[in-house]
């Protein structure tokens, strides 16, 4: 998370920097974060398929968790 983190410091635009901190982040259970993250790499690169399929997952395993669910 450091390291994306330094990258991003150095390029804010930088679509896979946040992709990747975006992993990191869910991961680590924070899917806000990660969902952010993920909708900023999308917001730089709208072409970057890895984003939108993370953000997809991420976005399914919020609303779950919100539900009660217990999927991985």
């Amino acid at each position: 998370i450091e390291h994306f983190n330094e990258a991003l410091r150095i390029d804010p635009d930088y679509a896979y920097a946040h992709n990747n901190l975006g992993n990191a982040l869910a991961a680590k259970g924070d899917l806000d974060g990660a969902i952010e993250h993920y909708n900023e790499a999308l917001r730089i690169d709208p072409d970057l398929a890895q984003a939108e399929s993370n953000l997809a997952r991420a976005v399914a395993l919020q609303k779950d968790s919100s539900a009660g669910g217990t999927s991985p």
